[in-house]
């Protein structure tokens, strides 16, 4: 049976009046990477800084490697590790030297040999005697996942990972992520607001918002509860006809040039399309689009509000 690496139970967060997070309760199985979604404000950055302890909870626990987190702070936070790509690093300090505060902190042995492997990993070999702060935003969050990978952690949170970076060094992150993984059972809670990024990763997600967990499960399955398919016809003769029948039909459409872009459950789009034969409809390209985890992200959102 999978060991459970993290639990939290009743989880709570106030801030005077306001509630962060409200009476939340997950698990996280060893080796899983789970995503934690929601719009800005949703309690994601408070549910992670409690658990890794820079936030006191107002009320819940959090259990990490089977230990109670506020009576064995020190052994957990020693396999834990935390990256943001909205921290900053001291900025007199070459890149080497952080990474070498932070192997020191953890204890690590063979320091130049693990800080080397990290510089390889996320391609800092080159920035290794610059300045912190001559970094740009994207060097910046590799080195803060640099660091977070360090310590080889069995628990690593990860706030917004990829954020500034190029689209080639964010895709280095990512095999980075799931080699760590497939070597290490690495286990790793995720945010982030790239919802193909967590459809790669991730194999759970937990949405929430308003500081309330509204809905848990595989990518694949949130998507499909949106229940909307796109089809996408490039028309040869009957535009009008096709939007005439999609108003009929009270489905969604939308015309661009010489597109047609009709909104509907998977399961009628043989319907429709026998439809749009039966009125002479012509088009010469038809592209189907299933739902995806962008598309429950964005209407869960919007429900909320």
């Amino acid at each position: 049976m999978e060991k459970t690496i993290l639990e939290v139970k009743s989880l709570t967060k106030r801030f005077d009046t306001l509630v962060a997070v409200d009476n939340i309760s997950f698990c996280v199985k060893e080796g899983e990477i789970v995503g934690l979604l929601g719009p800005n404000g949703a309690g994601k950055t408070t549910t992670l800084s409690m658990i890794l302890g820079t936030i006191a909870p107002t009320a819940g626990t959090i259990v990490v490697f089977g230990l109670d987190f506020f009576t064995h702070r020190e052994e957990i936070l020693q396999s834990m590790n935390y990256s943001s790509a909205y921290i900053k690093a001291p900025w007199r300090l070459k890149v080497w030297e952080h990474l070498y505060v932070f192997a020191r902190l953890y204890q690590l042995d063979n320091l130049e040999k693990k800080i080397n492997q990290v510089l390889t990993s996320f391609n800092l070999k080159h920035y290794r005697n610059t300045l912190a702060g001559d970094l740009s935003s994207g060097n910046m969050a590799r080195l803060n996942l640099a660091k977070a990978f360090i310590n080889n952690p069995r628990l690593v949170l990860l706030d917004e990972p990829t954020s500034s970076l190029d689209p080639d060094i964010a895709d280095r992150v990512r095999q980075f992520i799931k080699e760590s993984r497939r070597k290490f059972n690495t286990t790793l809670l995720i945010t982030s607001h790239n919802m193909a990024e967590i459809e790669e990763l991730c194999d759970r997600v937990i949405f929430m918002n308003r500081g309330k967990i509204i809905a848990e499960d595989t990518p694949e399955e949130l998507a499909k509860k949106m229940e909307k398919t796109r089809v996408r016809l490039m028309m040869r003769d009957g535009q009008k006809r096709t939007v005439a029948f999609c108003q009929e039909q009270r489905l969604s459409v939308s015309v661009s040039d010489r597109y047609v872009v009709i909104e509907m459950r998977e399961q009628d789009v043989a319907k429709v399309l026998n439809g749009l034969a039966a009125r002479g409809v012509d088009y010469s390209e038809i592209t189907i689009d299933k739902p995806t985890l962008e598309d429950f992200f964005i209407g869960e959102a919007r429900h909320a509000d």
